[in-house]
């Protein structure tokens, strides 16, 4: 049983749909899918999905290193340009 669960865990919904169709199984792949999902198993390739969780946690890492306070570092540049740009203005207006 446990040699089972272990080669579901590597093969795609798609690859374990096949088994199901090639065993007499005569739902849709939809309705085949609703089915495990409700059965409470969530028929996915464990190794792709690690490598996607990876891929994101890495994107996620790399965003969060580019910003400051949660804010886009160029966005704060920008913004503190417009604040410089108006208090020049402010000065330059005070002065006539």
């Amino acid at each position: 049983m446990g040699e089972t669960i272990d080669l579901e865990k590597k093969l795609t919904a798609n690859q374990l749909y096949k088994i199901y169709k090639d065993e007499g199984g005569t739902k849709t792949f939809s309705d085949w899918l609703t089915r495990e999902k409700t059965k409470g198993i969530f028929p996915i390739n464990s190794q792709l999905s690690d490598e996607v969780n990876e891929k994101i946690f890495k994107i996620k890492s790399e965003e969060m290193s580019n910003t400051v306070l949660g804010f886009p570092i160029r966005t704060l540049v920008i913004a503190g340009a417009i604040i410089v740009v108006g208090i020049i203005a402010a000065q330059v207006i005070k002065k006539k």
